[in-house]
C-alpha cells in the first residue's frame, strides 16, 4: 500500500490540483515500467500527454457545441466559416500520437508503401 501513494504522488507533483490528471499520469508512468524509476524526460512527456488530454476534451466540447462550422455573415456577403476548434483538434491528436509513439506506449505505423502489392507478376522478374 506505501508503493502505491509514493506512486500517486508523482502525478500529484505534476498536477496538485487536478485528481484525474494525477491518476492520468500514473497510469502512463505506469505503463512505461515501476514509475519510481522515471526518468525526467518521460515525466514532462506524460505531463505534455495528459495536459494534451484535457485540451482535447475542450475541443471536443466546443465542437460538440458549435459544430463543425457557421454561415457567417459580412456586410452583404455570407460564407461558410470553420469552427478553428476542428484543426486545432487533428494537430493536438498528431501530436499526442507522436508523443504516445516517442514514450514507446504504442507502436510506430509501418511504412505501407513498401508492403503494398499491386496485383501485378511483375514482381517475379
Amino acid at each position: 500500500m506505501e508503493k502505491n501513494e509514493n506512486a500517486n504522488s508523482i502525478g500529484k507533483g505534476f498536477f496538485p490540483d487536478d485528481e484525474l490528471a494525477a491518476s492520468r499520469f500514473d497510469a502512463l508512468a505506469a505503463e512505461l515500467g515501476d514509475p519510481e524509476n522515471l526518468r525526467p524526460q518521460h515525466a514532462i512527456m506524460i505531463a505534455d500527454v495528459v495536459r494534451n488530454e484535457k485540451l482535447k476534451e475542450q475541443l471536443n466540447a466546443d465542437i460538440a457545441k458549435r459544430g463543425l462550422g457557421e454561415m457567417a455573415r459580412n456586410g452583404r456577403q455570407s460564407y461558410w466559416r470553420e469552427n478553428k476548434s476542428v484543426s486545432q483538434l487533428m494537430k493536438l491528436v498528431d501530436q499526442q500520437r507522436r508523443t504516445m509513439q516517442a514514450l514507446g506506449l504504442i507502436a510506430k505505423q509501418k511504412d505501407q508503401s513498401s508492403e503494398s502489392d499491386d496485383g501485378d507478376d511483375f514482381d517475379d522478374f
